[in-house]
């Protein structure tokens, strides 16, 4: 079947000839020391489309280093790096993902500060001011629909309109890891309020799908009429596969912010800060808003921020995301979901 991200299958391997081309703005101490290390290392979290095409344009832009790019699960990325760090085999050196990621990690020492130059351009909101991670992009939660199962006059405008009876019965598909819904809505909502109304979700019997990416594939095949996922992989099916789908946020808006961050332990710590410049820099930023990512530089706009305004946003920092897995145990609580 056809599918828009098989990397995430697998590792996936970028490697280039050794050559290079003159750069007058780089730092060139740690130009150099990237290009004596030959190699980066990415670990990220498993859904790909926002990530894919920015590591595409670092190998473009230094075609010297091997890249090799790791997806997983945010759970089973953390048991990884930890392992490895148990063991002294540590072969990461940068970790992109969401808050699961950065509480772990921090209170095993596995992350180093580094203030990027770029951070210069990217609000304070969105940056950890100790250095240890920077947030690279906003990924909101967006209801996409078929436009082909869902009339337009039928398109929910707000979250009860989920509730009514024609969508129940296996027509809405939910990211099974979804549960930045629950710390999002809470927030919000208030707890009793949140797990009131997703429980009434849950028992609108929706598919529940691994991941986004696989959420968006159900309705992008048509066993399902609309999906609750990440903007950017709906925003893929739609660009990339011509895929008959559209998309609208509902108010209010949960948001995370997915962070960049360098490794204690990195084997290639040249090349780690390299490519944390390049995913802060107006260049990395263009190659995100390009699956319709929201940019995290000032300089910047969403080029969908008519799709956002007038509502209200709840926007996680990765260090504010506390007792990831009881939030985690009790999302899947909620939906049935072993």
């Amino acid at each position: 079947m056809k599918t828009l991200f098989l990397a995430v299958l697998g590792t996936i391997i970028f490697w280039q000839p050794v050559w290079a081309r003159p750069r007058s703005v780089l730092d060139m101490e740690l130009f150099e020391g990237a290009k004596k290390e030959q190699k980066l290392v990415l670990y990220i979290t498993i859904d790909l489309p926002q990530t894919i095409q920015v590591v595409h344009d670092f190998a473009k832009k230094y075609p010297f280093l091997g890249l090799e790019l790791h997806p997983l699960e945010t759970e089973t990325l953390v048991t990884r790096i930890q392992d490895e760090a148990r063991s002294g085999m540590s072969t990461w050196d940068v970790v992109l993902g969401g808050g699961g990621l950065f509480q772990p990690l921090m209170e095993a020492n596995l992350v180093a500060s580094y203030h990027s130059p770029q951070r210069e351009a990217v609000s304070e909101a969105l940056n950890d001011s100790e250095g240890y991670w920077s947030g690279y992009y906003i990924n909101p939660y967006v209801l996409s629909y078929s436009t082909t199962l869902v009339k337009e006059a039928e398109i929910p405008k707000s979250y009860d309109e989920l509730l009514e009876p024609r969508w129940k019965g296996n027509r809405i598909a939910i990211d099974s890891t979804a549960h930045g819904l629950l710390r999002g809505l809470t927030l919000v909502w208030g707890e009793d309020k949140t797990v009131a109304y997703l429980k009434r979700l849950a028992d609108q019997q929706p598919v529940m799908a691994r991941q986004s990416i696989t959420a968006v594939e159900s309705m992008h095949i048509g066993n399902a009429s609309m999906v609750i996922a990440r903007a950017p992989v709906v925003q893929g099916y739609k660009k990339k596969l011509g895929s008959p789908i559209d998309w609208v946020s509902l108010d209010p808006i949960v948001a995370q912010i997915d962070a960049v961050m360098v490794s204690a332990q990195s084997p290639h710590p040249n090349a780690a800060r390299l490519f944390v410049d390049f995913v802060l820099s107006k260049e990395g930023q263009s190659a995100l808003a390009e699956v319709q990512q929201i940019p995290v530089r000032r300089d910047m706009e969403p080029r969908s921020k008519a799709l956002f305004e007038g509502q209200q946003w709840f926007v996680e920092r990765p260090d504010k995301h506390v007792n990831f897995y009881q939030t985690v145990r009790r999302f899947r609580e909620i939906f049935g979901i072993k």
